[in-house]
């Protein structure tokens, strides 16, 4: 099902462009998020010591907590969000531009075509965001949970995600 996202955004407007600006967000964003996967990578190598050429894992190591592992990862995803925010005050910036379109959504009758065609997008771009940020924490939960040893997981290691996602 293809939806025609030109019903909701202002008349004429370059959707191409915005369309890349969120992929490239949403990339850049994934990319600043791998942050977890080295702090991870180096708490595990830090479980084990080398003994001749195996590892051997120390007794009574424990990892880091998953939040301490997992802060400031997903701010990536913030900023993007808050950018696809700044596109509706471009919407609305593009009404006053070139043919003045502005006049011609004040005549309409209803009232709230204005908003909804300067709103929609980039609000939902942003919820998409903030969407996309709890399903790579919680992916990046799932590799903690079942990369890391059980002997060394924290106590109450749910409770990481928790307070992580809050």
């Amino acid at each position: 099902m293809k939806i025609n996202c030109q019903r909701y955004a202002p008349p004429g407007i370059p959707l191409h462009q915005e369309r890349r600006a969120f992929l490239f967000a949403l990339i850049c964003a994934s990319l600043y998020s791998f942050r977890f996967l080295i702090r991870y990578l180096t708490a595990r190598k830090a479980l084990y010591q080398v003994i001749g050429k195996t590892h051997v894992l120390i007794p009574g190591a424990e990892i880091s907590t998953f939040e301490a592992l997992s802060r400031h990862t997903m701010t990536g995803f913030v900023l993007a969000a808050f950018c696809m925010l700044c596109f509706a005050g471009y919407h609305y910036a593009y009404h006053y531009q070139g043919s003045k379109s502005i006049y011609l959504m004040r005549r309409l009758p209803k009232r709230s075509e204005l908003h909804r065609r300067c709103l929609t997008l980039p609000v939902t771009a942003a919820l998409l965001c903030l969407l996309a940020a709890r399903l790579m924490l919680c992916l990046y939960y799932l590799i903690y949970l079942f990369f890391t040893p059980s002997e060394c997981l924290p106590p109450d290691a749910w409770r990481g995600l928790l307070q992580s996602i809050l």
